[in-house]
């Protein structure tokens, strides 16, 4: 069915689809202002969905509450972005990324770090921040 249900004490509420008690496609949203719209299974945020949360917004694939396989993740105030590959909810495999100064890199991350090859180019001289 659908429904509302909010957390013990006020922490959140979530809203949306629900089946046999879990949470399927819907809405959540954290006292901190972050949200989480998309699909869920068993509890863990599981499929495609869109978080926001502080300064950045994700969209892309969850697996089993991380972000996972593929997605991009951009800052909501400046130019500063990753569209790539992920696992355990940290950059792994290849992605491309642009920093706030405008400089990017494009090439292999390991557990949320640059390793293996890559490119990274410097932002102009006078233009970075």
């Amino acid at each position: 069915g659908h429904g509302v249900c909010t957390g013990p004490k006020g922490q959140g509420a979530y809203a949306g689809s629900w089946h046999f008690g879990f949470e399927v496609s819907g809405v959540y949203t954290w006292p901190s202002g972050s949200s989480f719209e998309g699909q869920w299974q068993n509890g863990k945020r599981h499929g495609l969905g869109v978080e926001t949360r502080d300064r950045w917004l994700y969209r892309g694939e969850w697996t089993q509450g991380y972000k996972g396989r593929y997605g991009v993740r951009q800052s909501t105030t400046s130019n500063a972005k990753y569209e790539g590959t992920w696992a355990n909810g940290l950059q792994d495999g290849y992605g491309s990324e642009t920093y706030a100064d405008g400089g990017t890199y494009q090439g292999q991350w390991m557990r949320g770090l640059r390793h293996g090859y890559g490119v990274r180019t410097s932002a102009p001289f006078g233009l970075a921040s």
